[in-house]
């Protein structure tokens, strides 16, 4: 005797069991290349969970703010080559000591550290943003949070990026959260 569908008891449960609910399902209600094996409704369930409107909202703002930590830092490191530059031009008399010598390296290495510490979690943020608008990289999230505090360098994204961190801890620990990140579904086509 054939086992037969939770949702449609006159069909053959040809797609195994939910991995979630554990009920019998057919090829109508099974999730095609989810990983675990799920049923549709239990699919919408974990889509419609408490939070998981959150992950969403986190996924723009992370976008948003790796826009402006990009950009950020893309002005400390030009800004930093203009002040090269101009400090370059600058004659240095006979009586200079040495640091005076070499202040317009030392400003354009700091002025690369922090534009630099601003590109790399810009981009980052932003990837992450685009897999969790996916519901992919739960741990790239993770990491690009915690790597957007390195913009406490610069100042100028530093209350939004303690702002996002904090709001990523609230989202990302959410069981309902992990629970729709857990299930990993095909790329649409």
């Amino acid at each position: 005797m054939d086992a037969k569908c939770a949702h449609h008891p006159d069909a053959v449960a040809d797609g195994g069991t939910c991995e979630r609910c554990g009920t019998y399902i057919c090829a109508a209600c099974a999730v095609a290349g989810s990983a675990p094996a799920i049923c549709r409704p239990c699919l919408r369930l974990l889509s419609s969970g408490r939070h998981i409107k959150h992950a969403r909202v986190l996924s723009i703002l992370m976008m948003v703010h790796g826009g402006l930590l990009l950009a950020t830092g893309a002005y400390y490191v030009l800004f930093g080559g203009f002040m090269f530059d101009a400090m370059m031009d600058i004659p240095v008399g006979d009586d200079a000591d040495e640091l005076a010598e070499q202040l317009p390296g030392m400003l354009m290495g700091m002025f690369t550290f922090i534009g630099l510490s601003h590109v790399l979690p810009g981009v980052l943020q932003g990837l992450a943003g685009w897999m969790l608008l996916r519901h992919r990289g739960i741990r790239l999230a993770w990491a690009a949070a915690a790597m957007g505090l390195l913009s406490l360098f610069g100042c100028y994204c530093s209350p939004t990026a303690l702002a996002l961190a904090a709001y990523a801890v609230f989202v990302l620990t959410r069981d309902d959260v992990k629970a729709r990140f857990a299930v990993v579904l095909p790329p649409a086509s």
